[in-house]
């Protein structure tokens, strides 16, 4: 007959006593499934702990490389576009046309050889009137190197500087685009035009129309992509033109 064991459980007060009793074996049982389950609890909390601190450890490597990675996929970025400049100008100005291009303070050279004057280089007319959009290099898109104009289709646009047309045709991203050359490293891009007015090799001068106003491209909506470039570097349109900041839609401050 195997043995029993009696639990008495007595209260603080007048409460009734209860009494419990178990059979040996139960006991044995009962102590046995606690000592497993506390060792397979003890056992789990050892596998997994050291495998949430690796994943975490991880975790911050790979948002390390993934941050590494995504400057490095833009400077390359940055890089191809600089090279496909170069090549628009080279193309443009042939190993036979030296003369467009002065590397002297006085910029750009038309083909009669006649200099346009440092202030007609530098970027002073608004290619357009409207409301921005969207500004330089934005969270939404980063590596947006330029500003978008809301503006109706069918709109003319200017030049903003005088100048002489490196690129005139179609592009994915940019539909009917425009790339200007304005001498002293200065360049400036006309983007989603409906179309183009003027024809690569072109010089144009201040404030000249050079296309009209479009939804071509990757473009959500009528507007002028248009962006500033000043020695291979992306500069914000807004420094030159700061009467945009009153009709930047992208701001808080009213």
């Amino acid at each position: 007959m195997s043995q029993k064991y009696t639990a008495i459980l007595i209260p603080d007060n007048d409460g009734k006593t209860r009494r419990f009793r178990l059979s040996g074996f139960r006991l044995k049982s009962a102590l046995i499934f606690s000592v497993v389950l506390l060792a397979i609890i003890v056992g789990l909390f050892l596998y997994y702990i050291p495998k949430s601190m690796k994943y975490d450890s991880m975790k911050k490597q790979y948002d390390i490389f993934a941050a590494e990675r995504t400057q490095i996929l833009e400077l390359s970025r940055d890089l191809q576009r600089l090279k496909q400049m170069d090549k628009l100008i080279r193309n443009s100005l042939g190993t036979s046309n030296k003369s467009i291009i002065d590397t002297t303070s006085y910029g750009l050279l038309t083909k009669q050889n006649e200099s346009i004057s440092y202030i007609e280089n530098i970027p002073s007319v608004p290619p357009v009137l409207g409301y921005v959009s969207q500004r330089t290099d934005t969270f939404i898109q980063p590596g947006h190197y330029g500003i978008d104009i809301v503006i109706k289709e069918g709109e003319p646009i200017q030049a903003s500087a005088a100048g002489f047309v490196v690129f005139s045709d179609w592009t994915y991203d940019q539909g009917n685009l425009i790339i200007l050359y304005h001498g002293d490293g200065y360049f400036t891009h006309y983007g989603h035009n409906q179309k183009n007015l003027k024809n690569q090799r072109d010089m144009v001068s201040r404030g000249e129309v050079i296309a009209l106003s479009g939804n071509t491209g990757n473009s959500s909506g009528p507007h002028l992509h248009y962006e500033i470039w000043k020695d291979g570097v992306a500069v914000d349109p807004l420094d030159y033109f700061p009467a945009f900041k009153s009709k930047d839609l992208t701001s808080n401050n009213d």
